[in-house]
């Protein structure tokens, strides 16, 4: 793990939604300030297609494929809004197939993140509480600094 005055690599995780785009601006201000690399991730859970398999005569294969070419676009799409937005940056696109909170800190331990930021959605209650958030599992298990953003409330 590097000092954050060597900052040199990002790990911005994402799902695409309006509550982890809101940490996008907080990863390309640092990108800009360390001049690191940002390493936009998403993780496509994992499921088991068994109905769908059967129905439309599929392999897991092309539909992980299908998932991946989707995953690929939007992420592309991620990328121009944050350059658009924020400024350009250097931006590396990843995607894995997992469990998202497990995936989003083996990959920041196999590339040398050295900070991961975040958003959380700030939910509280019962399940949130039994179940947790991605970001509190990605806290817990991390072995780099973890920046979580939560998003400004809509009035």
């Amino acid at each position: 793990m590097s000092n954050l005055a060597e900052l040199k690599h990002i790990l911005f995780p994402t799902d695409f939604s309006k509550y982890s785009m809101s940490a996008a601006e907080y990863a390309v201000e640092r990108a800009h300030k360390y001049n690191a690399t940002i390493h936009v991730l998403h993780v496509i859970e994992d499921f088991k297609p068994i109905l769908a398999i059967r129905t439309f005569d599929l392999t897991q294969e092309k539909i992980e494929s299908e998932m991946s070419e989707q995953a690929e676009r939007e992420l592309d799409k991620c990328i121009a809004e944050m350059s658009a937005k924020y400024g350009g940056a250097n931006f590396q696109k990843a995607i894995r197939f997992g469990v998202s909170h497990a995936e989003i800190v083996k990959y920041a331990t196999e590339n040398d993140i050295d900070l991961i930021v975040i958003a959380t959605q700030g939910k509280t209650g019962l399940l949130h509480t039994l179940l947790g958030s991605v970001a509190e599992k990605v806290i817990r298990h991390s072995d780099c600094p973890v920046l979580v953003i939560t998003p400004k409330r809509e009035n």
